[in-house]
């Protein structure tokens, strides 16, 4: 399907997804005064909920074939799978992500940059909270993983976390490093097995890289362990979905080269 036909394809799902919501706002009201309206709200519903279904799809047809053939022409030798993701121990192993009750990921993506191997994909994280008369369900985790791999084994490992990072117990026989910039400081806690290695690890340039990131999304983390870095970037955005009432221009595919961007300077800056 080209590009036309989906963004017609697109418009006319949003539109029935309005025509259901508005059915579902008006049979609320309504079944105050008479119950016979719940049909009208259980209609809008289903409504909605097909056309978010077949809105699905749709997003998954579109980054089978153009996101594909965008990524494909920025990056060598990559490979794209909208419906894979990287298994929970490959991340959870990481130890820069806490294990929660609900894991999905998708989109995976790897190639190189920079002479280095990389791979990336979605991920949503979940925690399950029940208080015994009501169950909730709180995405703790929404964003963009990145495993890179370095041909060189770091001398220790080091983890950059966002300030404040409870629950991860397994710092607490790490250094907790403080560098000289007092704005990265606010942001991150650093912890490593030795204050050289995070020295020389987060040089002024490579620092002011890091703050970049975290302005690109509400927390970010980075382990640095053997020869791999991992990046989590919590963005709460699904990277290469269609979103509703966006048109799909330039500035959608911009952004799917600005995020081959930021690993590319991340390579350059690292030791």
């Amino acid at each position: 399907m080209d590009l036309k036909s989906i963004s017609q394809k697109k418009r006319s799902l949003e539109t029935t997804t309005v025509f259901g919501g508005v059915i579902v706002a008006v049979s609320f009201f309504a079944f105050i005064a008479n119950p016979i309206f719940m049909i009208g709200f259980i209609s809008g519903g289903i409504i909605m909920a097909v056309s978010g279904s077949k809105f699905k799809k749709l997003s998954q047809q579109f980054k089978k074939v153009h996101v594909k053939e965008l990524i494909e022409k920025e990056i060598s030798n990559c490979f794209y799978d909208p419906d894979k993701g990287f298994e929970k121990e490959t991340v959870y192993d990481s130890k820069i992500l806490r294990k929660e009750d609900r894991y999905y990921s998708e989109d995976y993506l790897s190639g190189l940059i920079k002479g280095k191997r990389f791979e990336s994909a979605d991920l949503k994280l979940q925690d399950v909270r029940s208080n015994g008369k009501s169950t909730t369900v709180v995405t703790v985790f929404q964003g963009r993983f990145f495993i890179i791999d370095f041909d060189k084994k770091f001398e220790s490992d080091v983890y950059v976390m966002p300030n404040r990072s409870f629950g991860f117990n397994w710092f607490t026989n790490m250094v907790r490093v403080d560098v000289e910039s007092i704005l990265f400081n606010k942001v991150f806690d650093v912890f490593s097995e030795s204050q050289h290695s995070a020295f020389y690890l987060l040089k002024p340039a490579f620092i002011e890289k890091l703050i970049e990131f975290s302005n690109e999304a509400k927390r970010v983390m980075f382990g640095f362990k053997d020869h791999k870095v991992f990046i989590a970037l919590d963005t709460r955005i699904d990277t290469f979905d269609l979103k509703f009432f966006r048109e799909i221009d330039e500035t959608f595919f911009e952004e799917v080269k600005k995020e081959i961007k930021l690993i590319e300077e991340l390579i350059e800056l690292i030791p």
